[in-house]
């Protein structure tokens, strides 16, 4: 009977939480959130570069998650209104950030894997469209049958903890946890490229450049809170309506997405030279890294062998002939 109160059902929560604890819990991750992402807005438009895409999405994705912080400071109706009307951005943000990571990515993966990674990233959105309507419906009174069955698909990680059913969960978490698997991936493939692909290793990497330190550390924090944003759906973690993991999870996710605006191989990449610029001599450096971007596949073989053997500057080297020894006569 005890975990009836600590996970009430749905019909029970579709109502402002009132206890104390729940609100100030609720109140402390939403000012959490909302100071971060504003935080972090200011960084990206500091550091952000004219006519670059990536630069332009991410501040997007920080703008579109920020109305969502709100929802604690307003009474019912008022308050299901708005927090169902900010899961909206909150969950375009969510697949932005998707979308973000395919492109920060894509340059450690074949054509294959970047079609099946943002193919399968536009195949979930219908899901997102009818899971805006059962929000919107449940919290305003309009529909509470249909989203007790949508909720639970939010994402596969997510559906193999729980089952398809009406269930006992927390469902002011408005977290779109369809973003977890894509993520996950992201992270596990940067890990794998940087020991595989590069010369240096993961201790080098953060003494050489504390922002990859900063950026490594997010991603593993961000992993870290999505486990306990799975298990707090579960007896695992018994919070109740109140759920601020899956705010923690989007803070450092997107505080990945700021340190470095730029896509991850290039920024390695140009860490990589500037690391050998430092060890090589001045002449054999640059032709040395040309060769290693051969190597990882970044330039293509015949178009720049020119380039390394620097053709033109080779000199035919010059004969020596012997002169037969003079003979002097008296």
């Amino acid at each position: 009977m005890a975990s009836t109160n600590l996970f009430p059902r749905f019909s029970e929560v579709d109502s402002k939480p009132e206890a104390p604890a729940g609100l100030t819990l609720e109140s402390w991750s939403q000012g959490f959130m909302v100071g971060a992402l504003l935080i972090m807005t200011a960084i990206t438009l500091v550091n952000m570069r004219r006519g670059i895409l990536l630069h332009k999405l991410i501040l997007l994705e920080l703008l579109l998650a920020v109305p969502n912080g709100f929802f604690t400071f307003w009474n019912p109706p008022a308050w299901g209104w708005y927090l169902s009307s900010t899961a909206v951005p909150l969950i375009s943000s969510w697949t932005l950030h998707n979308v973000i990571a395919w492109m920060k990515s894509r340059g450690f993966l074949n054509k294959k894997a970047r079609l099946l990674y943002i193919g399968s990233v536009i195949l979930v959105q219908p899901y997102w469209i009818l899971e805006i309507y059962a929000n919107f419906a449940f919290f305003n009174g309009i529909n509470t049958t249909l989203f007790p069955y949508t909720r639970p698909f939010e994402g596969p990680c997510r559906y193999m903890l729980v089952p398809p059913r009406p269930l006992l969960v927390s469902v002011v978490n408005t977290d779109p946890g369809h973003s977890d698997p894509w993520w996950i991936f992201t992270t596990a493939n940067l890990f794998w490229n940087i020991r595989r692909r590069y010369e240096f290793g993961f201790l080098e990497l953060i003494k050489a450049s504390p922002r990859f330190g900063i950026l490594l550390g997010s991603m593993c924090l961000s992993v870290v809170f999505i486990i306990l944003d799975l298990l707090a759906v579960t007896p695992a973690i018994a919070l109740g309506v109140i759920n601020p993991y899956w705010k923690l999870a989007l803070v450092f996710k997107c505080l990945t997405d700021t340190i470095i605006l730029d896509d991850f191989k290039s920024s390695l990449d140009k860490l990589s030279r500037h690391r050998f610029a430092q060890v090589l001599p001045q002449d054999n450096w640059k032709n040395d890294m040309m060769l290693m971007d051969m190597v990882r596949g970044k330039a293509d073989a015949t178009a720049h062998v020119e380039d390394i053997l620097d053709l033109e500057s080779i000199q035919p080297a010059k004969q020596i002939i012997r002169e037969p020894p003079r003979v002097f006569s008296k």
